[in-house]
């Protein structure tokens, strides 16, 4: 798959930097770069870098102390094109990388990154772009990278907004899943290999996925979906239930129907998913996804 993000190589450089530094950082209030992403139509994901290491990794696989400092990764994409699922080509997007990353040796190593080059805007905002490429990046300040492949000022406005467009509540709840993915009034979204149809994703208002890994390496779905009216909420109920008892039945995976009744409730508009174990070919599409966006 195409990548949205090339940049990797742009800072190879900036690692060199990093091999023999660290930095302590002070408890703060909580408060998450992501928050400032739940707009309308976005799909906001956000990565705990230290529990998903494999994934993070993988998607900075040229920079391997890059990855290893990471603690969050957390990205707001913004379609372009309402095809479903998700086409990464159409994103718009930008990204936050929280981590032990010292500003100034990151933004040094940027400098002379042969690939690079330096831009300042009439209000002096500083940032480095792609010669050869959309990608346009800068670390804004200590233990923080910003990147985008649009525009950086529009990016860096967001960023430093600190707004809460996703209440803290939910935040942290994403923030304490290995992989969260929020969306309202999405447009499309990704293939989670749920046979979701198009016409129930565009009828969500809000949709809130929380997966988590437990001690054996299994990832499991916790789900929080609001559909615009009831009727749709039970529909789309019975329908992930139907295909997570196929994926059963076709995995031979054993189940009780007790279960299955708890793992899927309704009320009124709201659908809540608990603890539906994803399989390996779901959670393949969801990485797939993920770091080809890198």
């Amino acid at each position: 798959m195409s990548r949205c993000f090339r940049f990797a190589s742009s800072l190879a450089l900036a690692v060199v930097f990093l091999s023999s530094c660290a930095t302590t950082r002070a408890p703060k209030v909580p408060y998450f770069d992501f928050q400032a992403m739940g707009e309308e139509g976005v799909i906001v994901v956000t990565v705990d870098a230290v529990k998903e290491q494999e994934m993070v990794a993988l998607a900075f696989s040229d920079l391997e102390e890059f990855a290893r400092r990471a603690e969050r990764v957390s990205l707001s994409l913004r379609p372009s094109s309402s095809a479903y699922p998700l086409e990464m080509e159409s994103i718009e997007a930008y990204g936050v990388v929280k981590g032990d990353y010292p500003k100034f040796l990151i933004n040094t190593g940027m400098m002379y990154a042969s690939e690079l080059g330096r831009q300042t805007t009439k209000d002096g905002l500083s940032y480095f772009s792609q010669k050869e490429g959309l990608v346009s990046l800068h670390a804004p300040k200590n233990d923080t990278l910003l990147f985008t492949n649009a525009s950086y000022e529009k990016a860096y406005e967001r960023f430093a907004s600190k707004q809460t467009l996703i209440d803290l509540e939910t935040a942290l709840s994403m923030a304490d899943a290995s992989i969260a993915v929020y969306a309202l009034e999405p447009n499309t979204f990704f293939d989670l290999g749920l046979d979701l149809p198009e016409t129930v994703i565009t009828q969500a208002k809000v949709m809130l996925l929380l997966i988590n890994q437990n001690e054996n390496g299994q990832y499991s779905l916790d789900a929080f979906i609001t559909m615009d009216t009831p009727k749709l909420a039970n529909t789309l109920s019975q329908m992930v239930r139907t295909g997570h008892l196929a994926r059963l039945k076709r995995e031979k995976v054993p189940y009780k129907i007790s279960d299955l009744m708890k793992m899927f409730l309704i009320e009124d508009d709201l659908v809540t998913i608990k603890h539906m174990d994803l399989g390996e070919e779901q959670m393949a599409l969801l990485r797939k996804s993920l770091t080809g966006l890198l």
